[in-house]
């Protein structure tokens, strides 16, 4: 059956103008006429025209350095990193039981109430305790600022060491309240 035949039927087909159905079937006429080879030649050389609607002929910009941002973004995350596990570590030292317990004692020794207060705490939300504290090894090296209802600081040193292994005893060696003019109050029950 001949084209204009099958066209003239219109045997279940779209029919199409014949300037683009004769553009589309020259050129798959063509493709299909040609080998694997002569399409891969004639695609290449295409690609590669010297057309300046389709390809720009310039050099490609070197790919570019990313040391700087790399060695900041290092450098902001070890800070970020080594801030907050100070923060923590501080945090978990300021609410261990050593601390709390012995804030509890001097809130209720008389010494202390009369020279700083009656509510005694911390001087600050989050304040700084210095020490170390191993429920593990068996020793408490606190100190920290307390303020009370007058408004003076006083300076709570809590030493403590425990004797045995684990199950052990706590024996206290040093807990009282400094005050600004050097005085100790003595805080052992």
């Amino acid at each position: 059956m001949s084209l204009s035949l099958a066209r003239t039927l219109n045997l279940g087909r779209v029919a199409r103008t014949p300037a683009v159905w004769g553009k589309r079937y020259l050129a798959q006429e063509a493709v299909g006429k040609m080998s694997a080879q002569a399409v891969v030649e004639q695609t290449w050389a295409s690609a590669h025209a010297k057309n300046p609607a389709f390809a720009v002929e310039r050099e490609l910009p070197l790919p570019r350095s990313r040391k700087r941002e790399v060695g900041i973004f290092i450098a902001v995350a070890v800070v970020t990193w080594g801030f907050g596990s100070v923060i923590a570590f501080n945090y978990q030292r300021m609410t261990s039981t050593p601390v709390t317990a012995a804030l509890f004692t001097a809130r209720h020794n008389d010494d202390v109430c009369r020279e700083l207060g009656r509510q005694l705490n911390f001087t600050s939300a989050f304040p700084w305790i210095s020490g170390d504290i191993s429920h593990l090894k068996g020793f408490v090296d606190a100190e920290f600022d307390v303020v009370g209802d007058k408004g003076i600081v006083g300076h709570l040193v809590l030493k403590s060491r425990r004797t045995g292994k684990q199950n052990g005893e706590w024996h206290t060696i040093e807990f009282y309240v400094s005050m600004p003019d050097g005085r100790k109050l003595d805080c052992n029950v």
